[in-house]
């Protein structure tokens, strides 16, 4: 499975930047040593290419290969940051000394946030020429984030080349957090994912928008077109294309029919549906040490779906019966990857 993806993905970024190939940019980067000088890292990491995107490209991958998530820091809470400023010049000054705190804790302890990753991204391209952006905005990560911005403490990074604009975010793209039955942070797994590495915009967006998208060259995305999309499991975002429905509220009236269409690049054995009227038993529960335990009885109730599958698009219908319906949630072979709100009229 994760093999299928990183061929994927390869493929598909190849397609995207024309067959560009970062080999050398990722091999440099991988063998490039962390002196305590981040002014010789960064020209030990883009001295041999002579465009941005080769530079860019070594900066982000020595940052998602040495800097790990620091969850620990994560579950203390917000990290608020102010500065009792007494002019605009002497804030400027103020937040540039607190960069380079950050900046150097982060390279001395290989860990940061969110906001570690993408200072010290913006810090490594500026050194480097490179015009960037240092991005905060709004992450939607959540069934429950349909219709609303998500939460406003996420920040990532954007590179500018000839007037275009490109994302990335290092922070998601250095590998991902486990969490414990309460949703505390209790590991990082070091695995890089390069679908956030220069993602195009329209699948960028399905879970980032910026605080301020008037100060990005060329973002047309109102935020509301942002809000209103259905829930897309993230792992699942860089293999669906969703072509109906594809706003995330959906009105209806009783007994209408609903035709979801979407392409995939992956096999589905099973579609299910659960809404707030009817939902299939869950067939595994934990006991007292964890562990999970499979019920026959539960399994023998699943409900599915009849799709109509041709290559890699699939079709299926769904009735409105019931006056109360609020969501439907699509499940791929028991798992939830899609959500969606209803409003009957």
């Amino acid at each position: 499975m994760e093999k299928f993806i990183q061929i994927f993905l390869l493929f598909y970024f190849s397609l995207f930047f024309g067959q560009k190939n970062f080999a050398k940019a990722d091999s440099i980067a991988k063998s490039t040593k962390y002196n305590g000088n981040i002014n010789e890292l960064v020209l030990d990491l883009t001295t041999d290419f002579d465009n941005d995107f080769d530079k860019a490209r070594s900066i982000y991958f020595w940052i998602t290969e040495n800097i790990s998530y620091d969850y620990k820091l994560f579950n203390k809470g917000p990290q608020i940051v102010k500065f009792n400023c007494k002019s605009k010049v002497d804030c400027q000054i103020k937040k540039q000394e607190f960069e380079s705190k950050l900046i150097h804790t982060v390279l001395r302890k290989k860990k940061a946030i969110c906001s570690g990753y993408s200072t010290l991204f913006k810090r490594m391209c500026d050194i480097a020429t490179i015009k960037s952006l240092n991005i905060d905005g709004y992450i939607k990560n959540k069934k429950s984030h349909i219709g609303n911005s998500g939460i406003l403490d996420h920040a990532w990074n954007a590179i500018i080349i000839e007037n275009k604009t490109y994302f990335l975010d290092p922070t998601w793209a250095s590998g991902y957090c486990e969490s414990d039955q309460h949703g505390k942070l209790n590991k990082f797994v070091k695995e890089r994912n390069d679908f956030y590495w220069l993602t195009p915009v329209d699948k960028f967006t399905i879970d980032h928008f910026p605080k301020n998208p008037d100060k990005i060259l060329n973002f047309d995305l109102t935020k509301e077109a942002y809000k209103n999309q259905p829930y897309i499991k993230s792992s699942i975002i860089p293999l669906i294309s969703i072509e109906n429905p594809k706003e995330g509220i959906i009105d209806a009236k009783l007994n209408d029919s609903i035709i979801f269409k979407f392409k995939y690049i992956e096999g589905i054995k099973t579609i299910q549906i659960n809404t707030n009227t009817e939902r299939n038993p869950k067939f595994y529960t934990l006991d007292k040490n964890g562990d999970r335990i499979f019920n026959e009885k539960a399994f023998n109730k699943q409900k599915y779906i009849p799709f109509k599958k041709e290559s890699n698009n699939f079709e299926f219908l769904y009735i409105i019966k019931d006056q109360n319906l609020t969501y439907i949630e699509i499940l791929f072979d028991y798992d939830l990857k899609l959500k969606y709100l209803v409003r009957i009229k």
